[in-house]
């Protein structure tokens, strides 16, 4: 089954949070997704301070869209 990842992602002050998807690439079963999608997280928060991850979220079969708002 292929696997998509998104984060729910809020500044620091948590005044905002939205959807981004961090990578095009599709992942195949969730296991994969999970353990990536941990990595990704991590190196996501690295290159932009000021935000902070909140959920980490494996999506099967379509790629979700990113989000204004969450």
């Amino acid at each position: 089954m292929i696997v998509f990842l998104s984060l729910l992602v809020c500044t620091l002050s948590g005044n905002a949070c939205h959807v981004t998807v961090p990578t095009e690439q599709a992942f195949v079963g969730l296991s994969s997704c999970q353990v990536e999608g941990m990595q990704t997280a991590a190196s996501w928060t690295g290159a932009h301070p000021g935000w902070r991850v909140v959920k980490i979220r494996c999506t099967l079969g379509k790629r979700p869209q990113p989000e204004d708002q969450a």
